[in-house]
């Protein structure tokens, strides 16, 4: 449901963009716990991860104060379950989102987002990184227990969640985080063996 609130009074058309906000938000935290509490089955398919990547950001729309660069050199096959992964890249690019919001209180210059894939020996690293608020200190420990959050509207289920997916696809999730300077989470994949590379054969994760 969209509030149209074209021709609205400034204060009526502020109050709908409000209320609209708050709807989105209650669904991500709707959907986050079912997709929680469900199965944790992944269905894997060969998925060239540079072209996967620059796909999903070309469905993205940054806001206006997100700059956004791509450094894509892995040019290597993973395995994926495209669209729970893509629910994990998606839930990573909103932290940081939210995190450069919050830094844009203090300093309005724009920040700056940066997704990077490079080829490690037989792995393929894949990293979100923002020049945002960083996490706080003293919560580090804290941010992938389920229901933990910092923030003033949200369930604590976003980095338990890509965790998780993460780990359904035999990768592994690291967060590199400086309060005040930004944060660097990056995502470890195995690449895929050629066999499943040349049958593009599915295979089902538990």
């Amino acid at each position: 449901m969209l509030f149209r609130s074209e021709g609205s009074e400034p204060r009526v058309s502020s109050e709908l963009d409000l209320m609209q906000r708050n709807i989105f938000r209650c669904v991500r935290i709707i959907e986050d716990l079912l997709d929680f509490s469900r199965g944790k089955e992944v269905q894997l398919h060969p998925v060239q991860l540079d072209r996967w990547v620059a796909l999903q950001l070309e469905e993205q729309e940054l806001p206006d104060f997100v700059g956004l660069r791509t450094d894509l050199r892995a040019q290597a096959t993973v395995l994926l379950d495209s669209e729970k992964f893509r629910q994990a890249f998606v839930n990573l690019l909103q932290n940081a989102y939210q995190a450069i919001a919050l830094r844009a209180d203090q300093n309005p210059a724009q920040g700056q987002l940066t997704i990077a894939t490079r080829r490690h020996g037989s792995r393929v690293e894949f990293s979100v990184r923002d020049d945002g608020c960083g996490i706080r200190p003293g919560t580090a420990d804290k941010i992938f227990k389920p229901l933990f959050s910092t923030k003033a509207f949200g369930a604590g289920l976003g980095l338990p969640l890509v965790k998780e997916i993460v780990e359904r696809h035999h990768g592994t999730l690291e967060v590199d985080s400086e309060w005040g300077v930004g944060t660097t989470v990056t995502i470890s994949l195995p690449l895929a063996q050629q066999e499943a590379v040349a049958n593009g054969k599915t295979m089902i994760s538990r």
